[in-house]
């Protein structure tokens, strides 16, 4: 039925012959564009291809769904340009491409970047086997001498610091400094 009203899109109705001249015209409207897809459409349609692709290129879905996510925002934001394309949906899937290689290259850009840094970073040895044996029978000590012990050579305070720390005399100190150091000689051997 030549002529007849075939859509209505933008508040204007197009006759099949309207159409074919407009499409003749302009190759990028595509037959879609003018029955008036909606978004929804287009969303629920290209949605499951573009994880797919995005899945495929990045590995992960959790990060290709962010990437379609972020796809479909553009998409929506351009809708009414991006709806009179041709295949609206090879628009969007060449957005996706140029997001997944994006995110490569932010992916690239990080490892190198943390490569770097560890090799800039100067590596530390672990504690001796001495000094893991020594910290274990200090751990093993009272109370009282083990607090003492740390406090004057881990945490590298004087015996007036520790005495302020503990709320106890400098002598309590020291006896208890003596006491821990010959209580850790016979532990160890020494």
């Amino acid at each position: 039925m030549a002529g007849s009203n075939v859509c209505v899109s933008m508040n204007a109705t197009l006759t099949s012959d309207q159409l074919i001249i407009s499409m003749a015209a302009d190759p990028t409207i595509s037959p879609t564009a003018a029955l008036n897809v909606s978004f929804e459409d287009f969303y629920r349609t290209e949605y499951p291809a573009l994880v797919a692709v995005a899945t495929a290129l990045v590995g992960s879905v959790h990060s290709a769904e962010d990437l379609v996510q972020d796809t479909m925002v553009k998409s929506l934001i351009r809708w009414r340009s991006v709806q009179r394309l041709a295949k609206p949906g090879g628009w969007a899937h060449r957005v996706l491409l140029n997001a997944c290689t994006s995110w490569w290259r932010r992916r690239r850009t990080e490892a190198n970047y943390l490569a770097r840094m560890r090799r800039a970073e100067p590596s530390v040895a672990g504690p001796s086997a001495d000094a893991l044996e020594f910290w274990s029978a200090v751990r093993r000590l009272p109370e009282r001498h083990r607090q003492v012990m740390v406090l004057h050579y881990a945490g590298d305070h004087s015996v007036e610091e520790v005495a302020s720390i503990l709320s106890v005399p400098e002598g309590t100190v020291r006896s208890d400094l003596t006491r821990a150091r010959a209580a850790l000689a016979t532990q160890l051997g020494a």
